[in-house]
């Protein structure tokens, strides 16, 4: 079974360097391991001693068990393309799919984090590595990126009859004109897209379960002792949960203040030294990284009290919104949406009222 190990916090440099060094960690555990970062990987290249020698977008061995890659967004998306034109070409007509060239796509704002998944996703099915660790730097990005999953199965779960009554003619039709009579004439099998949404559900259903999964997706938070950098942590902790994210290690470089332990209670916290640069340094202060501590669970549902309470860490009454739609709870906080799907013992049961008792919003249905 492969494991996704990524972070939460810190800067550029700490967070490469962390990577670098839970990357080297796993690999004297004789677990194959791959250090995945997005370009340019200038920083771990001066990290590793390779400033002259590029770090292309295939992996690179840098010793026993270990290599690293970076992740090209432009090649990236050549290989999305060739493999969504392989999906298709056999439904489509080539004048749909065949006059559009990999080479020649660009990259628009949030295509990114989509490329950066299917990426992950590619390695993680190879099988060729026990260990994926990816250092992305940018918070919000790596949040996106791990909920991502959980996003799409809410949209193909709140869309799902539509598509499944998807019928391409009828829109065609409505929209009339020159684009009409193209897809007219390309004689699309409507069947056979509803059958390749059914693969991509049984995809986005399984990326879900392994986020859910601490064994398969270990997400620890990076702080200092520092007051805005615990504060900034906590906040991303609580968005961690907001996307179905459990999480239950906490690294600290300095010294673990009474301030941090109170701040991340209960998780298990670790100092490490606070000099980056030495990475290697960082490595014998870690904990058994296969032996995950307890995690508190992002939401836990109380059928004979008939209540739900959602873990929400680092966040106060006033930034948590609360919300019914279709038979499903929706918190707002950390600038993200959740939807939480109810058990059929409590779904269809109106909300009766909700109270913060940080860190958990405690929601009572009637």
């Amino acid at each position: 079974m492969t494991r996704i190990v990524t972070f939460l916090g810190a800067t550029l440099e700490q967070q490469t360097a962390l990577g670098l060094a839970v990357a080297q960690w796993f690999a004297q555990q004789q677990q194959r391991t791959l250090l995945a970062v997005p370009a340019p990987a200038i920083t771990l290249q001066y990290l590793i001693g390779t400033v002259d020698q590029q770090i292309g977008s295939q992996p690179v061995t840098i010793g026993h068990c270990l290599a690293v890659t970076q992740l090209f967004a432009t090649e990236s998306l050549t290989m999305a393309w060739e493999e969504l034109s392989r999906l298709v070409e056999s439904y489509l007509p080539q004048e749909l799919v065949g006059k559009v060239y990999a080479g020649e796509l660009m990259i628009l704002p949030g295509m990114d984090t989509l490329l950066t998944l299917n990426a992950l996703r590619g390695y993680y099915s190879s099988g060729a590595y026990d260990v994926i660790v990816y250092a992305g730097a940018n918070n919000r990005d790596t949040l996106r990126l791990i909920g991502l999953p959980q996003g799409l199965a809410w949209y193909y779960r709140r869309f799902r009859r539509l598509l499944e009554q998807l019928d391409i003619n009828k829109i065609a039709t409505a929209m009339g004109g020159p684009i009409a009579s193209a897809i007219m004439a390309a004689n699309i099998d409507t069947q056979k897209i509803n059958e390749r949404l059914a693969q991509a559900k049984e995809w986005v259903d399984r990326g879900v379960s392994i986020a859910a999964d601490r064994q398969r997706l270990s997400v620890f938070l990076v702080t200092t002792p520092a007051a805005i950098e615990i504060a900034q942590t906590q906040w991303l902790w609580g968005s961690a949960q907001q996307v179905n994210v459990p999480i239950s290690e906490v690294f600290c470089f300095g010294e673990v203040t009474p301030d941090v332990a109170q701040a991340f209670a209960p998780l298990r916290l670790s100092s490490l030294p606070a000099d980056v640069g030495a990475w290697q340094a960082l490595v014998p202060s870690f904990p058994d990284l296969n032996q995950l501590a307890a995690a508190p669970v992002p939401h836990e549902f109380d059928e004979v009290q008939q209540q739900v309470r959602i873990f929400l860490p680092g966040f106060r009454k006033e930034q948590v919104k609360l919300s019914e739609f279709s038979g499903e709870l929706t918190v707002e906080a950390g600038d993200q949406r959740r939807h939480i799907e109810l058990p059929p013992s409590l779904k269809g049961k109106p909300v009766r009222g909700g109270k913060f008792e940080a860190p958990y919003l405690i929601v009572n249905l009637a």
